[in-house]
């Protein structure tokens, strides 16, 4: 990889090397849609955390901005528009939301792109558990490092609200509606939330568990972990008050949906990506996850996965389409599955 390279909108070769390790990914259906994989992401703890501390407040400052209202009190709202005290924004985690710029070493830069890449894998592997995702995955977008430190926690929400609202006869229309197209919310943690304070030793933390009320889900953090989850009402979810150390993630969306400039949505072409994770395309899903599709339902028999609700498996036809990529039926997954080299057995 080219730490020069300054093209974010690319994704990793599904190859046979790629397909062999998502064969041998270990995942945890935690239930509701949300899925952890187990170490899945080899984490530099001493350099990622001191670049991220390196970082942090200047980020948190750059995030707000500061009002003072008529009575008098200072407020400021971020990105997304929304409003904060100031006792609030002591509370809020910090968010580098731009770790790629001109200033990142290309050390980083490397980091970044292999977090990526990572998050992509489980990706396609988290469509197999429920394949009917494929086709509201679109383009990704917003991927950024966060910072929880002691006293810090995050409010109960779900990442497809926008914040509207209609009230008193008048509707509170959001600015940005970039949330409202987010479907699937993928985090990689960079350090592990610990039991008690006796097993802190400087790279862990006590408390911050994300928790999904709605679902019953409590987790515990572990370095290395990626954790995919729906962004809709029902997978609702909070992080508890970190008490003591600091807790690291990395946080992006998959979206789907059309630009609109109205709401401030501009999907770019992935060769066009000039900035860090800003909303582009993935053409690519479909594609790949059809690789995988093929080598993990490689000998099963048909009787087996006709009743799976599975794009792979249905016969949609493309306008246009010139004969080159016809939609699978059943037994064209196997005879093309057979001439593959069955990298499960390689």
């Amino acid at each position: 990889m080219n730490s020069d390279d300054r093209f974010f909108g690319s994704t990793p070769e599904i190859d046979d090397a790629a397909l062999r390790e998502m064969l041998s990914m270990e995942i945890d259906n935690l239930g509701g849609g949300v899925i952890r994989f187990p170490n899945a992401v080899e984490i530099d703890f001493p350099s990622v955390s001191k670049w991220i501390d390196e970082n942090a407040l200047s980020a948190h400052q750059q995030r707000w901005k500061y009002f003072v209202d008529d009575a008098g009190n200072t407020y400021a709202t971020n990105e997304d528009g929304n409003k904060f005290s100031v006792e609030q924004i002591e509370e809020v985690p910090v968010r580098v939301l731009n770790p790629v710029d001109e200033n990142t070493s290309p050390e980083m830069i490397n980091l970044f792109k292999y977090w990526e890449d990572q998050i992509y894998k489980c990706l396609i592997r988290y469509i197999h558990e429920f394949p009917m995702v494929v086709g509201t995955i679109w383009w990704r977008s917003r991927g950024h490092v966060i910072r929880y430190d002691k006293g810090d926690y995050l409010g109960i929400h779900n990442d497809n609200d926008s914040n509207y609202r209609a009230t008193g006869g008048k509707r509170y229309m959001p600015k940005g509606q970039i949330q409202m197209r987010q479907v699937v919310a993928a985090l990689i943690y960079v350090n592990d939330c610990v039991e008690s304070e006796d097993q802190l030793d400087g790279t862990n933390y006590l408390g911050g568990e994300l928790f999904f009320p709605y679902l019953g889900i409590e987790s515990k953090p572990k370095k290395g972990d990626v954790i995919l989850f729906p962004t809709n009402y029902v997978a609702t979810h909070g992080v508890k008050t970190v008490q003591a150390g600091q807790r690291y993630c990395y946080l992006e969306f998959f979206s789907q949906g059309s630009s609109h400039d109205e709401v401030l949505i501009n999907v770019a072409e992935p060769d066009g990506c000039d900035g860090w994770c800003r909303p582009h395309w993935i053409d690519s899903v479909y594609d790949d996850y059809t690789k995988f599709c093929l080598e993990a339902e490689y000998g099963k028999p048909i009787e087996e996965i006709s009743g799976i609700p599975n794009p792979v498996y249905q016969n949609r036809t493309l306008e246009g389409d010139d004969g080159l990529r016809q939609p699978y039926k059943h037994q064209q997954v196997f005879d093309i599955n057979a001439q593959r080299g069955k990298i499960k057995t390689n």
